[in-house]
């Protein structure tokens, strides 16, 4: 006699009789490692990868510095020229100065005369001059397609 399941492709239910105790490991709804399990098992959510991550994962030393005036009107700059040579980008914001343009001019000088002594361009944001950004070390700007990036990405295709 033919086997009809064996010719539909089906499993044949007299040959995969299963005992209980294998019954219940298969049912399992847990997608954890079992303990039958031959193969080695990591769980990635263990504090232990986490750890090893943050170990092989160098720490940022670049950072978005954001500058405006005090309220005495004036740029603080003391101590700006580390992070530049960190490569830091400053970002200095001169626009709540609108209504006082001879404190405007002023603090925008005092930013231009930081890049001079460090030999950095000064790029202007916008249209009134208001939003200054000066670059850290191995910044670069493409001021022909307007794009931030690192000298390290300069050689890569577009």
């Amino acid at each position: 006699m033919v086997n009809l399941f064996k010719l539909l492709g089906l499993p044949d239910p007299k040959k995969n009789v299963i005992n209980e105790n294998e019954k219940k490991i298969q049912s399992s709804a847990n997608p954890g490692p079992r303990s039958n399990s031959r193969a080695d098992f990591h769980d990635l959510g263990d504090n232990v990868w986490s750890e090893r991550t943050e170990r092989l994962m160098p720490q940022t030393k670049k950072n978005i510095i954001y500058v405006k005036p005090d309220k005495y009107q004036r740029i603080q700059l003391d101590g700006i020229e580390n992070e530049i040579s960190r490569g830091s980008m400053i970002l200095v914001d001169i626009s709540t100065l609108s209504h006082m343009p001879a404190q405007k001019e002023v603090c925008k000088r005092k930013v231009e005369n930081l890049g001079e002594m460090r030999d950095l361009p000064i790029f202007s944001l916008n249209e009134d001059d208001s939003l200054l950004m000066i670059p850290g070390l191995g910044m670069r700007v493409d001021t022909k397609k307007h794009r931030l990036g690192m000298r390290e990405l300069e050689h890569l295709p577009q």
